[in-house]
């Protein structure tokens, strides 16, 4: 439940373990509505899978260990969002 020193709103695209998809525009609408920082972690949809900031997300968290290296014998992340919002 959002409440009044709620700041941030995080969501994953695809929920784990079970994959159940987010709608990610309602969730930025209500975000928005709420003057809330909208996170998601798109390390499951992966940035060729799906493109949150083109959804009202405003800042998107990967992990980039399988893309980077592919064995998993390193560990690896990003953020990316607007220059607003990355300093």
């Amino acid at each position: 439940a959002i409440q009044p020193n709620t700041k941030i709103l995080y969501i994953e695209t695809l929920t784990n373990p079970v994959l159940k998809i987010c709608d990610i525009e309602a969730m930025a609408e209500v975000a928005k509505r709420h003057n809330l920082l909208l996170i998601i972690d798109n390390t499951f949809a992966s940035p060729w899978g799906c493109k949150p900031l083109t959804m009202g997300v405003d800042l998107v968290i990967h992990s980039t260990t399988k893309y980077l290296g592919g064995h998993s014998d390193i560990l690896g992340g990003a953020v990316v969002g607007s220059k607003e919002h990355i300093a």
